[in-house]
């Protein structure tokens, strides 16, 4: 996102942090077309592999109070809701999906 950033201002990002203008950037902006396809895939590609590792990590107030990789499995949301509910100290009668208005046939 950031190097889309980059080649979208042109030479101002560099000219605002004072940096002198590298020559990479040139090379760069003469292919800008195939620059953001690279990007594109690049970026999706470190998306796919930080989500096959199966991590899913939920924190509150900073601190964290649900791992799969810890507990090996992926909480249901109302044991997930529970969970985040008793960190933060709220009292609930607990999760209740509303099924009939859903808008689905079960």
């Amino acid at each position: 996102m950031g190097a889309l950033l980059v080649l979208m201002t042109g030479t101002k990002a560099f000219e605002l942090f004072g940096v002198p203008v590298p020559n990479w950037y040139s090379t760069l902006q003469e292919n800008k077309i195939m620059t953001m396809v690279g990007v594109f895939f690049m970026g999706n590609m470190v998306e796919t592999s930080m989500l096959s590792s199966g991590a899913f990590e939920v924190t509150v107030n900073g601190e964290q109070v649900w791992s799969k990789m810890e507990m090996g499995y992926l909480p249901s949301l109302e044991h997930l809701i529970s969970v985040i509910d008793e960190k933060l100290g709220v009292e609930t009668a607990g999760f209740t999906p509303d099924i009939e208005n859903l808008g689905g046939e079960f």
